[in-house]
């Protein structure tokens, strides 16, 4: 059954309504209806609350009763407190700064430290215990020095820049560098117009900057002065180590030596004076002496000279050994070949030579002038001795 309202008509008191008794009767129909309908929803009501009871009686049943509120949530005047909710939901503490955190600190919180808030140099962050010490967790990052550094995506540096190589140069041209330009078209263009200043074209470009020259100017080989010429600018070059046996000319060309030309008064071929130094020393004159020979009369040494052809100037020397005419121990005496004593005696050496030996004889008797007073006198054999020398 339905509600139905009352016909009132359509102005007061026009007659058009029902009667008050048709009213009154439809009043209550309406009321008995709605009776009807408490008592429906009640009942139905009654039933849901009975249906809830047997299925918590249900679950309970299900679930250990040591379960409840612990691992199971189980709820509290309709609401699931808050220490049966997970962890994470009230885990996240607020502290003035990082000093004023607990020491020590749980695991499974997060704690923010507010410090200055959002000053730059001082803002909020958010830590977490290690389980020693707290540790910053990064905001989304708060900077890439927070960000570890990948494979392929790797970190701009300046030593990985100065390491990078130029490979794409592309072709060298000395036109000018432009903003749109990439770094390699750059270095190409560079190299381009220093290539250009160089020289290594046939003319630069803007050659007024290198005196109007062409490129041969400073490639050409080097012309010297002469008497009446003056010679082209530019370095000396130096020969290769190879060719040492040449010389420079007068006229700016180099000159190549024959190894077959000898040099000087130095027989044999340039090439082959391996070392000059000792072909300079073969060819000095210097004399050679024999060690200290003893004195004998009438006798006669023999010395094996090595020369070829054999030598042909000779001389002889005594050295004194003990004090003697007014000679000190040490002084040398050139002994001549012939001298003559007031008893007119020969006491002269006298030297032949053949292929190989020298032969030296000596006198009768040795005798020299005092060194002091001129006088003459004759040799203690074993206070002197003698020494031979010969050249070529």
């Amino acid at each position: 059954m339905s509600i139905d309202p009352i016909n009132i008509g359509g102005q007061a008191n026009d007659s058009s309504g029902q009667s008050l008794r048709s009213g009154g009767a439809l009043i209550n129909a309406n009321f008995a209806e709605l009776d009807l309908r408490t008592a429906t929803a009640q009942e139905t009501a009654e039933q849901g609350v009975a249906d809830a009871a047997t299925a918590q009686a249900k679950a309970d049943e299900a679930i250990p009763a040591s379960a409840l509120g612990s691992t199971v949530a189980q709820l509290v005047a309709g609401t699931v407190p808050a220490s049966q909710l997970p962890s994470f939901v009230d885990d996240v503490l607020e502290f003035a700064t990082l000093a004023a955190f607990p020491d020590p600190g749980e695991t499974g919180k997060i704690y923010i430290a507010i410090n200055d808030g959002d000053s730059p140099s001082n803002p909020t962050r958010q830590y977490r215990w290690s389980g020693t010490a707290y540790v910053m967790i990064p905001s989304s990052p708060g900077s890439t020095d927070q960000v570890p550094e990948g494979a392929t995506n790797l970190y701009h540096t300046a030593a990985r820049v100065r390491a990078v190589v130029l490979a794409g140069l592309g072709a060298l041209t000395d036109s000018a560098i432009t903003a749109t330009d990439s770094i390699l078209q750059a270095f190409a263009k560079l190299q381009g117009q220093i290539n250009e200043k160089l020289g290594k074209t046939e003319k630069a470009a803007d050659s007024d900057k290198l005196n109007g020259q062409v490129a041969s100017f400073y490639t050409a080989t080097m012309t010297g002065a002469t008497a009446s010429v003056d010679g082209m600018k530019g370095l000396v070059p130096a020969p290769l180590v190879a060719d040492r046996l040449r010389f420079l000319r007068g006229d700016g060309t180099w000159v190549t030596l024959s190894s077959s030309v000898a040099w000087g008064g130095i027989t044999g071929s340039l090439s082959a004076q391996t070392d000059l130094q000792a072909a300079l020393d073969a060819k000095q004159t210097k004399p050679t002496r024999t060690g200290e020979l003893a004195l004998t009369t009438g006798g006669a040494f023999t010395i094996a000279h090595g020369m070829t052809p054999p030598p042909t100037d000779f001389n002889g020397y005594v050295v004194c050994k003990v004090a003697e005419g007014g000679f000190a121990v040490g002084d040398l005496v050139k002994y001549s070949l012939r001298l003559l004593t007031a008893q007119n005696a020969d006491i002269g050496m006298q030297y032949s030579t053949d292929a190989t030996t020298i032969t030296v004889r000596q006198p009768a008797a040795y005798g020299l002038m005092n060194k002091s007073t001129g006088a003459g006198f004759a040799l203690t054999l074993t206070s002197w001795r003698v020494i031979i020398e010969y050249r070529p």
